[in-house]
């Protein structure tokens, strides 16, 4: 049951409905088994392994937070670690753990000149299963919790109300990685569903569904033409492949959290924001503080200060930094070009790191990339690294990347891709997409708009509402979908 589908649209009504009917114990029941419906249309089975990991980590945080000894505390933090990292290991890391050792050891046999039947000693015994939607996600939000309760922050006693947590649909699968607290303290207390509530969780979920179907879907369709050629690319094409793909992830992840947090929003409860426009970002450290923050800011408090931070040395940062950001690669995926990413991002922060010291010695260049000009020249250079580190993140493996990447570099050659975006409408959509996004932000900073249009309390008022979503409703409609795809990071 994808955001975009039309069963969703069937699906969430119905339980909003239900939900706002309902108080107390009863509306808990409904909303995990409404979160356990949903998870489970794709793979019924995976609803157990979400149900067991959930019994385990309210157990284990119940045993944290009556343990005292140091010993104790520390035992059962270890063992609901394990738990968790090994189920995530197993289902994401398992094939590829196996496959490199076959590999490493498919190398030794032929560098003593091995033969015979030793070959069959090398084949990989891979496991044949499917990656459980969202378990990255879902593993995290429970490291965080045992975590934060060995640190000494009280659990959740009751069962339904950590389940709800671990299973909450609107962030389920893709996130936003949540706090437990927060979430607990919003569940137990909703917001009311006034006017100005449904208004902007309507706004948030029309402005996903129009990201979605309306850009990411038909770029992500073109893009991929240009990831999975065989021959190489011209420089038309892979300035299309590498920009487009910048685009469609942006508009297909933040388009997912758009649709999660206004359906969250209409239950009376308030998800993280996910980014903060990561593509205006004057830095690499910038862009990482508003791109995916939940994941992020995770990381950050999870494993970057864990291991010592910025608090022992210039080399001690270097390498945490490093190690962090090749952790993050690697969450995404199960493959070196993951990898690569994340060392790319891990070197990245590094240099970035330096250059802002070493602005800080040398007062008259600081100041010039502090105007308007030396502002845009920092996101032009951060984007043009972000982009060629994306082309790594896209691309099924390193070959694939580097074929574009090379055609990144061939100042030469026609575009076979650019009829395709014109017939498909892309520029279009994306300029009445762009231009209606800068004009309600002028509105909302300058405060220009007339008392017509915009109300102080409700915000905008319901004419202009009605006909911003009539537009984003023709615009789905003249995209033209043919299918439902799902979204970039279910993959995760």
């Amino acid at each position: 049951m994808i955001f975009s589908s039309f069963q969703y649209f069937i699906f969430l009504p119905a339980v909003i409905l239900l939900y706002w009917r309902t108080t107390g114990g009863v509306r808990l029941t409904l909303l995990v088994a409404a979160s356990y419906f949903f998870y489970m249309s794709w793979l019924p089975v995976y609803g157990l392994l979400l149900f067991l990991l959930t019994c385990a980590n309210w157990l284990f945080g119940l045993l944290l937070g009556w343990a005292r000894e140091r010993f104790w505390r520390s035992a059962f933090l270890t063992i609901g670690l394990t738990i968790n990292l090994g189920c995530l290991f197993f289902y994401k890391y398992a094939n590829f753990l196996v496959s490199n050792l076959t590999t490493a050891l498919q190398w030794v046999q032929k560098f003593f000149g091995i033969s015979g039947g030793q070959d069959s000693l090398y084949a990989a015994p891979l496991i044949n299963v499917l990656l459980p939607l969202g378990i990255s996600f879902f593993v995290f939000e429970f490291i965080h919790y045992l975590v934060d309760i060995y640190r000494g922050s009280k659990p959740i006693s009751s069962w339904m109300e950590f389940a709800a947590f671990a299973a909450f649909f609107p962030s389920q699968i893709a996130g936003p990685i949540k706090r437990y607290q927060d979430f607990s303290q919003r569940l137990n207390k909703p917001e009311p569903l006034t006017q100005c509530l449904f208004s902007e969780g309507m706004t948030l979920i029309v402005q996903g569904l129009v990201k979605k179907i309306v850009l990411a879907d038909p770029i992500g369709a073109i893009v991929s033409h240009g990831f999975t050629a065989s021959a190489a690319l011209s420089c038309p094409d892979a300035l299309i492949a590498a920009i487009g793909f910048v685009i469609q992830v942006y508009c297909d992840f933040s388009g997912y959290t758009d649709i999660g947090r206004g359906s969250a929003l209409l239950l009376g409860i308030r998800l993280p924001e996910n980014f903060q426009l990561p593509y205006l970002s004057h830095d690499l450290a910038d862009f990482w503080r508003r791109w995916h923050m939940s994941l992020s800011y995770w990381l950050r408090d999870y494993l970057y200060i864990p291991l010592g931070g910025s608090k022992h040395g210039r080399l001690a940062t270097w390498r945490n930094l490093f190690i962090t950001m090749t952790v993050c690669g690697l969450w995404h995926g199960a493959a070196w070009h993951y990898v690569i990413f994340g060392c790319m991002q891990g070197i990245g922060l590094i240099v970035n790191r330096q250059w802002c010291s070493f602005l800080s010695c040398v007062k008259p260049l600081d100041a010039a990339f502090n105007t308007w000009i030396g502002r845009q020249l920092g996101t032009f250079i951060t984007m043009s690294f972000i982009t060629i580190s994306f082309v790594v993140f896209r691309a099924p493996d390193m070959p694939h990347a580097l074929s574009v990447l090379s055609g990144l570099s061939n100042l030469s050659g026609t575009s076979m891709l650019a009829e395709s975006i014109c017939k498909a409408g892309v520029l279009q959509f994306l300029a009445i997409y762009v231009t209606f996004w800068l004009t309600t932000e002028l509105f909302k900073q300058r405060k220009i708009v007339a008392s017509f249009i915009w109300d102080a309390s409700t915000g905008y008022k319901l004419p202009v509402r009605m006909a911003s979503w009539t537009m984003a409703v023709i615009l789905m409609i003249a995209a033209k979908p043919t299918e439902i795809t799902p979204f970039v990071y279910f993959q995760f």
